[in-house]
């Protein structure tokens, strides 16, 4: 038997720091990481949040820039409120009878009124006064006006202090001149319309459109009836 076969079999020491490390755990699973995500996410909603109300606040200024902005129609009129105080409100635009019916009339229709005389025909002007129709054909003239407003004046002679014997107003005015003296007519006042029909007849039959003369210098009627418009 040898020495060894003697001695005493002795457990090896534990290593001291073996014992002093304390034993692995799972870590317990908390929830910061959730946190932190859930965080990230409100920060990205509250920075959309904030892009929202600042685009709706642009837009918000932009439209009360248009809605407030005077519009640019030629000027603007001053109105009185039901508690005195006055507003700036756009003034009306200003529109004219088209065509060469208001050309060159000359004052109290002066011009045109010497046009009447230079050849025969049916002549027709406008003004401030309104419209105006003289004939130097030898024959009687029937004149129909048809408008959203019109009525026939009494007399024609540029003075409308005395308006008691025209005609009510209505959509259509009809009038019979005369032969013989191609310096009185017949007078229309169209009021607010802005578009009107001249019907020139002659024995039942319209007036030929080259019979027809607009205004105080060269203009001729491209139609008859005849038409007008304001604009």
């Amino acid at each position: 038997m040898s020495d060894f076969d003697d001695d005493p079999t002795e457990e090896p020491a534990a290593d001291p720091v073996d014992d002093a490390k304390p034993a692995r755990t799972t870590a317990p699973d908390d929830d910061w990481d959730d946190d932190w995500d859930d965080d990230g996410d409100r920060g990205a909603k509250r920075d959309l949040t904030l892009v929202y109300a600042v685009v709706a606040a642009a837009i918000v200024i932009v439209l009360a820039i248009v809605l407030t902005r005077p519009k640019d129609d030629g000027g603007t009129t001053t109105a009185s409120s039901g508690n005195g105080e006055t507003t700036e409100q756009p003034a009306a635009i200003e529109k004219n009878w088209q065509g060469a019916v208001g050309d060159a009339v000359g004052e109290n229709g002066s011009q045109a009124q010497a046009r009447v005389e230079k050849a025969p025909g049916v002549y027709i002007w406008t003004d401030f006064q309104g419209f105006h129709v003289r004939s130097s054909l030898d024959k009687e003239v029937v004149v129909k006006v048809t408008a959203p407003k019109v009525r026939a004046k009494a007399t024609d002679d540029y003075d409308d202090s005395d308006e008691k014997g025209d005609s009510p107003t209505s959509t259509e005015a009809v009038v019979t001149i005369a032969p013989g003296d191609p310096t009185t007519g017949a007078g229309f006042d169209l009021l607010d319309s802005e578009t009107a029909t001249f019907t020139i007849t002659v024995d039942g039959q319209d007036l030929p459109k080259d019979q027809i003369f607009l205004g105080g210098a060269e203009g001729v009627a491209d139609a008859s009836p005849v038409q007008f418009t304001k604009a």
